[in-house]
């Protein structure tokens, strides 16, 4: 790499002490010391490696020597197997490196899935957080969460997560307590008490939503929370009651606005749901950033380049590259507009609740064990008392029906209302059962060893 100083000290990454490879910071010309820094306890060591070759910045570097078919293993899980030997001090990617993770650019036996039934993976996953330490309204809640994750096809926060929430619960990241509910009127002070921000979300849902059916509208500002999945589990909940429902959250930051080095909010999320006459859902969930993190990390763990428009590096540049984005900022979509709808949420779920806000949330990538602090807003209004919940579905049902009428273009696709794909999706993984890759059915085995837990699957 011309201009840069074999001489140097490279430093890098390294996300979990698990890991046997860590991310370059900067770029690292051939011979160069490396230098690591543990983003889990901040701590920088100096292991003698040196690199071997020039390695582009965000790229991956082996930490000690990987056999041919040995697992890699980033964020603390196998991200792919060596496809040869690799040395300490290698660049690892494509070249080396076969992705164990199902994607159209590595398949992994994702045409024959593992199908498991929902009530019987619901159960499984109760059991594994009940063994870890979890309390049982918690531990059902988290469950049923995830397992409908997976039958709206929301996957990236589905069981893939498991792992590490119940990594917190052993650790005792997240408390056992109640969340403390004050109620004035119409307004729901939500105190999650640093619980699982899915149990608190789901607490404060149904808080909201009895509220609202005694006065016709209710709003919860909950503080002290943790992750909650996604909005849209809760917004349906509270649309389930006869409701129409406005969910938003805050989170770990890496968004900012165009041109940043340094991220300042997070995608935060927000939901809107109302019932259909059909018994299903309007269902609008969107994260605020172009992609979710989420999408970023599987990109990562691929080696694949991200489209143009999604990132930023370090510097405040415009990035393709996973890891760096990683490393950087994402950006929200719509530009400025976009940011500004972000910062507006922000205001809601983090200044407006009392919760921590923008980047005084924890970052579970540099004290994964640190309560987050997070913050949600949930709003639900009784349609029973607004219009009717019959004449509201009705004008509802209208709508859609007029859009989905819409004469289109040759080509085009029949116009979608938001929730349509969700609750289609749902209804046919309830018949034909959910689909698993061989990553996540052999993790669930693994799962299960650990904590002794059956796993009929």
């Amino acid at each position: 790499m011309a201009g840069l100083d074999p001489a140097a000290t490279i430093l890098a990454a390294r996300l979990s002490r698990a890991d046997n490879v860590a991310t370059l910071l900067q770029p690292a010309p051939d011979s160069a010391a490396l230098s690591v820094r543990d983003m889990g306890s901040g701590e920088r060591h100096e292991p003698g490696i040196n690199v071997i070759g020039d390695i582009p910045s965000g790229h991956k570097i082996a930490l000690c020597p990987i056999k041919a078919g040995e697992d890699v293993v980033k964020y603390g899980f196998p991200i792919g197997r060596a496809s040869a030997a690799i040395g300490a001090g290698e660049h690892v990617h494509v070249h080396n490196l076969k992705s164990t993770i199902s994607s159209p650019l590595a398949p992994v036996r994702q045409d024959r899935p593992h199908r498991v039934a929902a009530d019987r993976l619901r159960a499984f996953v109760t059991r594994c957080l009940l063994a870890a330490g979890a309390g049982r309204a918690a531990a059902d809640n988290l469950a049923d969460h995830l397992v409908e994750a997976h039958l709206r096809g929301v996957e990236t926060h589905g069981l893939r997560r498991l792992k590490p929430y119940i990594d917190r619960i052993r650790a005792g990241s997240v408390a056992a307590a109640e969340p403390i509910i004050d109620i004035s009127g119409s307004l729901l002070r939500v105190d999650g008490c640093n619980a699982l921000g899915h149990h608190v979300g789901v607490v404060a849902a149904d808080a909201v939503a009895q509220v609202a059916s005694e006065t016709g509208a209710a709003v919860a500002l909950v503080r002290n929370s943790n992750h909650f999945g996604f909005a849209g589990y809760y917004a349906t909940r509270i649309a389930a009651h006869g409701m129409l429902a406005m969910v938003t959250s805050n989170g770990q930051v890496f968004l900012g606005p165009d041109g940043a080095r340094r991220a300042i909010l997070s995608n935060d999320p927000i939901s809107l749901a109302a019932p259909l006459g059909d018994g299903s859902f309007f269902e609008f969930d969107m994260a605020t950033s172009v992609t979710s993190r989420a999408n970023v990390v599987l990109a990562a763990q691929r080696g694949e380049t991200l489209p143009a428009g999604i990132a930023l590096d370090r510097e405040g540049d415009p990035t393709r590259d996973a890891a760096a984005a990683l490393e950087g900022v994402l950006l929200a979509f719509g530009g400025a507009k976009g940011f500004g709808l972000v910062t507006a949420i922000e205001l809601l779920s983090g200044i407006l609740t009392g919760s921590a806000y923008a980047d005084q949330v924890a970052s579970k990538e540099t004290d994964r064990h640190a309560p987050e602090g997070t913050g949600h807003f949930m709003l639900a209004i009784d349609l029973k008392r607004a219009i009717g919940v019959a004449s509201f579905t009705d004008r509802l049902d209208d709508l859609i029906a007029r859009i989905a009428a819409l004469p289109m273009k040759p080509g085009m696709p029949e116009p979608r209302y938001p929730g349509k794909r969700r609750w289609v999706l749902r209804a046919d993984r309830l018949k034909t059962m959910i689909p698993l890759s061989v990553t996540e059915y052999d993790g669930l085995h693994a799962l299960a060893a650990d904590l002794d837990v059956p796993f009929d699957g």
